[in-house]
């Protein structure tokens, strides 16, 4: 398989095409908009080209017809076209019935496999089970490293509990070595997971938001406003 694109009257038109002993051409829209070409092992690009120049009107039409059918479903629910964040990045939800369940990130989808892949709430579970499982291994790793960035500090290693939660990014119990870290940053970029994590660490030293809490927020990250309001403005894909 490999990616192409032309040009059609200053709209680029990018598609994925993929050789098969077949005699025709062929072209279909997925659910999450992406353009699949299937041509025949010796077709000539040019012509393959060419042919999706001649369906552009309806591949243009179909695009903005899914677009607004996409616009027109709950934000909270899952299904393929469905715009999804992980680690800074957006990806667009594929969904497939499959016998088997599993998540994985191919280019710019996030393709989700359930047997029930018309039952939106079944999906989010599928989603939030390897969201969690991402979530383990990206916390763990970031309190490691901004723990060692306040290593002068004497502050315990904690442990990491995940938690779904609406209101809050991160809490922690430093007479149990704790901090709890919302599932929902595992959307964010690590710059911002990092400012999570060290605003808790400097918890375990001063309890409350007061002067010196601030200026060891300051001390060992002097972005952390842009990161918090880059946390607090983006990232939100509406699935809890």
């Amino acid at each position: 398989m490999s990616r192409e694109s032309i040009q059609y009257f200053g709209i680029p038109i990018e598609y994925e095409l993929t050789r098969k002993p077949v005699k025709n051409l062929n072209i279909r829209i997925s659910e999450s908009g992406t353009i699949s070409v299937s041509a025949g092992l010796g077709v000539p690009l040019k012509e393959i080209n060419d042919f999706v120049e001649s369906r552009a009107e309806w591949i243009i039409r179909s695009l903005a017809e899914l677009e607004r059918y996409n616009s027109l479903k709950p934000d909270g629910e899952i299904y393929s076209g469905k715009k999804l964040y992980f680690l800074g990045n957006q990806y667009t939800a594929e969904v497939i019935e499959s016998k088997e369940e599993s998540v994985e990130i191919s280019g710019a989808e996030i393709i989700i496999k359930s047997r029930s892949a018309d039952d939106s709430e079944h999906i989010k579970r599928v989603y939030k089970k390897w969201l969690l499982k991402q979530a383990e291994a990206v916390f763990v790793e970031t309190t490691e490293k901004m723990h060692s960035v306040v290593k002068e500090e004497n502050i315990p290693m904690p442990q990491i509990h995940i938690r779904n939660m609406k209101t809050r990014w991160g809490s922690c119990k430093p007479s149990d070595k704790l901090i709890t870290l919302n599932l929902q940053l595992i959307k964010t970029d690590i710059q911002c997971i990092e400012q999570v994590v060290l605003h808790e660490l400097i918890h375990f030293m001063e309890q409350n938001h007061g002067e010196k809490f601030y200026k060891h927020l300051e001390k060992y990250m002097p972005d952390w406003k842009e990161r918090k309001q880059r946390l607090e403005e983006k990232y939100k894909d509406g699935i809890f």
